[in-house]
């Protein structure tokens, strides 16, 4: 029967709610949870609650307190609010670092390889990475999101960290129809701008003569603005009172010039080593995001025994930057104090004011325009096919492309690239940044009472370089997977489960980027040479000057800066690059052309095919009188991966197919004691594994001469190269969590956590075989080791005891502590960059009749942001503390309508970095607060 069961679940429709849509689920069925339509606050903890206590694993999960609204405005803010869960923010917004697209928006106790499901399916962005831009999904096509910190054997493979899986809606959720529009009005008072959004959920429910069906449109429009204004401090030089290298600098050679440069520094007192930056960077980032999502489902209940479910979601994300720096640049070996300047130190050495001479001073532009395109089709099938026998089928094919425009221009306050002090004006740069917000100024000896004088007259500034690039990322997957569920009755397992599950995934990766130098004379200036540069006055529509007196806030800045324009502003980057290119380099002997196409080396091709099988077993017994029950299981994945790219020798370019493959076996255990009713203790095992990122496989391969004399200590030739042949980083994982409780809405938890990881990411050699030799390939390796370990605690309390009108106080809080260790390179350990130590979220509630009412806190200590970053020469880059504040408001006017009120960055909180010491400060950044009033009909 089991074989003929098979062969009927592959021929046609019979399943739904697959293995891949079953990781949603932690309640009844090991699959699949029971999804219900909540409305409040508390009714969607209740829910969240409901989840996590009658879970199988270990399951945290958040549930939108409304169709078509998560408790947060955006999903990765929601996360955050998760124990364990950290989260990164870019251009105000939880999400994904645009200049590095690979490294997720966020982390889960501390790991950033995460496995991101929708609806329990693989979903990638087409970025080179192993996780989506969840930014970019719209949170109002959004149900509720689970987050599994020691993944069961039935979960897809491939995140070490953890597994989030983002539920949408289905027709069958509600037993009634459903109408909800909304329409929401926001305001960013950074950059002074409104904006509208608007989302509509219509669900419909029949029967018919062939069985119940049901459909869903669920689709979403916003955009939102941002400014971020930051500064950034140049790299410090050490300076010392003698000839000789600074205590923690031994990379540098002693130098008479540091000691020079040390003797100019006025105030300094007994300190023997200064730490002095060279200049200041002051940057405003602007621009907008665009979000347009549309869910559509159908699902047909046939009979009692078989539901089939069709589901497509399409989400267009679009980010527009434009950025404006200004640049400091020491004319110096060293920095120098301007003549009978005033300085202050920090204990350790560092300059916290003063005033740096003389300066070198150019602007910049850098614009993006990044279009991310994602289209996720399925089709399940669930059929029960006896009383102990179900089938559970799932086919899902997504399409998605990632397209990035890219340009950089900069103009210089000197005319010749030779960069004579001749030709640079004598200007000094006073700074100051013991206070909150840094404070800064140009001071012209030559003109005390106008010193912006010279700075802000657009004649007085030159082009010096141009830089553009372009980015096309396509992405292929489908995926296939067949489960079977088995009731084994009463026996020590109740229910046996096995899945099968194919994928195969095809990633083309093509980025490009091109610079040149320009010359008034000969146009282009590849080499960088010295030439006259092409004064601005020749192309005045090509600069603007404005103020900056704005920056940061109201009265710090300067009264005017002049940045270089693009032709054609208001056109698309790309255009507008094109457009600047050919009029600055019109009539020049040398042109430059916005250069859309690939070399073999701006291209990578990836083909990954994955096959899987598991099987597990829902047990159940008593242990000293106590009830036990859980799951155990264990899944085998074999990885086929080819990379297709080229070799570069003495001889040309060659095409390349390069192939690796590898299998893991991944057991797990998840056990749940049952004290009583309301307490239960859980203990959770599993190993885990997360493969390499598509960008880091890539097949570049570059070799140098096949020459005795050249070969290295193992008497090998050598090269460069990405690595194909990288294997998956893997995990093993421990928790042991007590859970309580109590009431209709109420929890508490406290938890252990561990992890040992293997294979992370470290610069080495590898040995690979080209045209019969083997060359030592200087690439990523799998080298480093780490362990992390942590508690967890929360709470969730309503004050029902309390009477009115406080009743309806409710608070939601938690706590999160982990301590790191991975290895750098052999015997180096170090903290894992983005976690820090210690978090917690502190959440204060309100429900009662028709008002609302929530406000959260969340606040992480200090943690190792970059290694080897743009401190002093290389040192590590640190986060200061971080906290950020919250609220929002509704009012339930009638049945009909709901009007709402939130606030994001109501403390207008500064990120920080510093380099190795508090005190030597590196970067100071500024959001917007945004503000947002939405009114939505139910009918």
């Amino acid at each position: 029967m089991l074989a003929q069961a098979c062969a009927l679940a592959v021929a046609g429709p019979i399943a739904a709610h697959a293995q891949e849509s079953g990781a949603a689920g932690a309640s009844q069925d090991a699959n699949a949870p029971n999804t219900v339509i909540v409305t409040g606050q508390r009714a969607a903890l209740k829910s969240a609650r409901d989840l996590k206590q009658d879970a199988n694993q270990i399951v945290d999960s958040i549930q939108a307190t409304d169709i078509g609204k998560l408790p947060d405005v955006n999903t990765v803010e929601s996360l955050q609010r998760v124990a364990g869960v950290q989260i990164q923010r870019r251009y105000g917004e939880g999400g994904t670092d645009y200049d590095h697209r690979t490294e997720p928006a966020i982390t889960i106790r501390g790991i950033t390889q995460v496995r991101n499901l929708i609806d329990g399916r693989d979903f990638f962005t087409a970025n080179g990475g192993r996780a989506p831009d969840l930014e970019g999904l719209p949170s109002e096509l959004m149900a509720g999101v689970d987050v599994y910190k020691n993944a069961a054997s039935n979960l897809i493979e491939g995140g070490i960290g953890g597994v989030v899986n983002i539920r949408t809606r289905l027709p069958f959720d509600s037993k009634d129809d459903i109408n909800v529009i909304s329409v929401k009005g926001n305001y960013y008072d950074r950059i002074r701008k409104s904006s509208p959004s608007g989302s509509g959920l219509l669900s419909r429910q029949f029967k018919t003569d062939f069985g119940r069906m049901g459909f869903l449109v669920n689709a979403t429009a916003s955009e939102t603005y941002y400014r971020q204004d930051a500064v950034l401090q140049q790299q410090q030089h050490c300076l010392t009172a003698m000839v000789g290298k600074c205590s923690n600098d031994p990379t540098q050679a002693p130098s008479a010039a540091k000691v020079a440069a040390y003797n100019s520094m006025p105030n300094k007192g007994s300190l023997t080593e200064l730490y002095v930056p060279t200049s200041f960077e002051m940057y405003q980032d602007s621009g907008n995001r665009k979000r347009q999502g549309l869910a559509l489902a159908y699902q047909w209940q046939v009979n009692n025994d078989v539901l089939l479910t069709a589901q497509n979601l399409y989400s267009n994300y679009r980010f527009i930057r434009r950025g404006e720096y200004i640049y400091g640049d020491d004319k110096n070996t060293d920095p120098r104090a301007a003549a009978g300047s005033t300085w202050t130190w920090g204990a350790d050495g560092s300059a916290t004011s003063g005033v740096l001479s003389p300066q070198i001073f150019s602007t910049s532009r850098f614009d993006q325009d990044v279009r991310n395109r994602t289209n996720l089709s399925a089709l399940n099938v669930k059929w029960r096919i006896s009383d102990k026998l179900k089938s559970k089928t799932d086919f899902a094919y997504e399409r998605a492309s990632y397209d990035a425009d890219r340009n950089g221009d900069s103009i210089k306050l000197y005319d010749n690239e030779s960069r004579s002090v001749a030709n640079i004006p004598n200007l000094n740069l006073a700074f100051d940044v013991r206070g909150k917000i840094p404070v800064f100024s140009i001071v012209d000896p030559a003109n005390p009472s106008n010193p912006y004088a010279y700075f802000g007259n657009p004649n007085n500034w030159y082009y010096e370089w141009l830089a553009n690039a372009v980015d096309r990322h396509k992405l292929r997957m489908t995926t296939f997977s067949q489960d079977f569920d088995y009731d084994l009755g009463d026996h020590f397992f109740t229910k046996l489960h096995v899945g099968l599950r194919a994928a195969d995934t095809k990633v083309l990766l093509r980025g490009n980027w091109n610079n040149t130098g320009v010359c008034n004379d000969t146009g282009t200036n590849p080499s960088w040479g010295a030439c006259p540069l092409i004064p601005v006055s020749q192309h005045p529509d090509l600069a603007y000057a404005g103020p900056a007196s704005n920056f940061m806030k109201p009265g710090i800045g300067w009264p005017v800066a002049v940045f270089p324009e693009y032709a054609n502003p208001n056109s698309s980057v790309f255009d507008r690059t094109v457009a600047t290119y050919a009029e600055l380099f019109a009539g020049k002997p040398n042109t430059y052309t916005f250069d859309t196409s690939f070399a073999p080396g701006d291209i990578n091709e990836q083909h990954e095919k994955t096959r899987s099988m598991f099987v597990t077993g829902d047990f159940a017994t008593e242990v000293f009188g106590y009830a036990l029950d859980g799951t155990a299981g264990a899944r085998v994945v074999r990885t086929n991966q080819t990379s297709v790219g080229f070799v570069q020798d003495s001889t040309g370019s060659h095409a390349v197919s390069l192939d690796n493959s590898y299998s893991n076996f991944l057991p797990s255990l998840n056990t749940r004691l049952h004290l009583n009713e309301d307490v239960q203790v859980r203990f959770g095992y599993s190993k885990t594994m997360t493969r390499p990122n598509f960008t880091d496989m890539a097949a570049h391969v570059q070799l140098n001469p096949n020459i005795p004399s050249q070969y290295d200590a193992n008497g090998r030739p050598t090269g460069s190269s990405g690595n194909p042949f990288l294997k998956p980083m893997t995990a093993t994982s421990y928790d042991l969590t007590v859970e309580d409780y109590w009431g209709s809405s109420n929890m508490a938890f406290l938890g252990l956590f561990k992890k040992d990881i293997k294979g992370y990411l470290a610069g080495g050699t590898e040995p690979m075989n080209f045209g019969g030799v083997t060359y030592d390939i200087g690439t990523s390796i799998n080298l480093g080791a780490g362990s992390v370990k942590g508690i967890e605690a929360g709470i969730t309390q309503f004050f029902d005891f309390l009477p009115d009108p406080f009743k309806g106080f409710g608070v939601q809080a938690n706590y999160t502590y982990v301590d790191s260790k991975v290895e750098l390179k052999p015997g180096t350990l170090i903290p894992l960059p983005k976690l820090s130590k210690n978090s917690y979220n502190l959440i204060g509630l309100y429900e009662k009749g028709p008002i609302q009412a929530r406000i959260a806190y969340n606040w992480r200590s200090s943690y190792l942001d970059q290694i080897n970053g743009s401190g002093v020469f290389g040192a590590n880059q640190y986060a200061a503390p971080y906290s950020s504040l919250d609220a929002s408001v509704s009012y339930q006017i009638n049945k009909v309508f709901t009007l709402s009120a939130d606030a994001v960055n109501l403390k207008n909180s500064m990120y920080h970095t510093y380099v190795e010491r508090p005190s030597g400060g590196l970067l100071w950044q500024l959001n917007d607060r945004r503000y947002s009033v939405s009114l939505k009909a139910s009918f």
